[in-house]
């Protein structure tokens, strides 16, 4: 019986291992933005839901009062309670976001219109400027990269 040496070696070339590397990273290029896109465009949508959402407690107000709350608010939790009650003292909220990211509030309101603000506060929608008023009229401003409308 003869012997024989076996010389083969298991394991990747360092050809292999770089082709690998360069098809992992074409594919991360590709999906890393469309992803980022994905997620601005999610909030804004979420954003758009909120001020309809709110839009829906100004009117029930509306409906149980014959007028809108008067109160002007900048900040979330003040928009909530002037939603719900019409002061900035409530402690009880009719409307909650479901999101952040963005910072609502009521614009202008007087006994017979309102105009609701979802303001971009940080990331890719920072500054962008979503608006609805009572008579349905729905804005977007500012949103860079979204081209989508709001129905």
């Amino acid at each position: 019986m003869r012997a024989t040496a076996c010389n083969k070696q298991s394991g990747f070339t360092l050809v292999e291992l770089l082709v690998t590397v360069a098809v992992v990273g074409i594919l991360a290029a590709i999906a890393i933005p469309s992803y980022e896109s994905y997620v601005t465009k999610s909030k804004i949508k979420g954003a758009q839901s909120d001020l309809a959402a709110l839009s829906l407690v100004m009117e029930n107000f509306y409906q149980k009062q014959l007028k809108y709350p008067t109160n002007t608010a900048s900040t979330t939790a003040e928009s909530r309670c002037v939603a719900a009650t019409g002061t900035t003292t409530c402690s009880v909220s009719g409307w909650q976001p479901s999101q952040d990211g963005f910072v609502y509030k009521i614009v202008t309101a007087t006994a017979s219109t309102y105009k609701l603000e979802a303001l971009g506060s940080s990331g890719k929608v920072n500054g962008c400027s979503i608006t609805l008023t009572q008579d349905n009229v729905r804005a977007i401003a500012s949103c860079s990269g979204y081209n989508g409308g709001w129905q």
